[in-house]
Formats: C-alpha cells, structure tokens, sequence
C-alpha cells in the first residue's frame, strides 16, 4: 500500500511543476536583465531605444543564461507530459513523488552549475534529470498497459 494518496501525488505534481516554471521565467528574465545591465542589446531597435550597443552574438554572460533557460525549456515539457501521464495511468505513488522530488532537484543543480561554470555537475544533473524522465515515463506506460490488461 502507498504511503500518498492519488491526489497527493497530483499536489505534490503541481507543486513541483510551478518550482519548475517559476525557475524557467527568472532565467527568461534574467536573460533580458543582463542585457539591459551590460547595454549589449542583439536587436538594433533596443540598442538605439535603451542607448546600449548593438551585438551579434549576444555576450557570453547573456549566452550562458539563455542557453541554461533553454535546456530547461527543452526538458520540462518532457518531464510535465510524462508526470501527467505517470499520474493519469495510476501508477505508484511513493515512487511518483520520489521521481518528481528528485527530477527538481537534478533541474535546481544544473542550472546552479550552469551558471557557476561547473560542467561535471552541470552533466551529472543533467543526465539524472533525463534518466528520471525515461524511468518515469516507461513506468507510466507499464501502468497504463497494466491497466487495460487487468
């Protein structure tokens, strides 16, 4: 018997989706802040709007940002698709809040490391953060199966 209930695991779910976005809009964010902090602007129009300089490409401290905003960008939506389908296909519980917990905390780490310049944990986080979505995900799918089957 699980320790959480299905509709725990949907509140522990949505909390860990918002930590998720709420991390990805501050990169956005700080994205445009930087440039605005350095007057280094990749349009033209905002160089000459907010008396900065215009540079192709962006600078690498903007770089770095934007690049850790993206990898988040490209591993969310596989994380909240299979985490909905994790849920939808009633798999177990204790191990859906263990995959969610530790998929944030593998996110957290490798935007710290990546913005830290630490590429070992950068990778190490990375790679935890996509094996979780893969273990997660095939789980989601043998629960569903499981389900039609019985």
């Amino acid at each position: 018997m699980s320790s959480l209930s299905g509709s725990a695991l949907l509140a522990v779910f949505a909390v860990v989706c918002a930590l998720l976005v709420l991390k990805a809009q501050v990169l956005g964010a700080a994205t445009a802040a930087t440039r605005g902090r350095l007057k280094k602007f990749i349009n033209p129009e905002d160089a000459v709007w907010l008396g900065g300089e215009h540079v192709n490409p962006d600078d690498e401290r903007v770089q770095r940002i934007f690049r850790a905003h993206r990898n988040d960008l490209e591993n969310l939506l596989p994380f909240f698709v299979g985490g909905t389908l994790y849920i939808l296909g009633g798999a177990a519980t204790t191990a859906g809040a263990a995959y969610f917990g530790v998929f944030l905390l593998a996110r957290y780490a490798h935007t710290f490391a990546y913005l830290k310049h630490k590429a070992r944990l950068r990778r190490d986080a990375f790679t935890l953060g996509w094996l979780v979505t893969i273990a997660m995900s095939i789980h989601a799918a043998w629960a569903s199966l499981a389900s039609v089957l019985a």
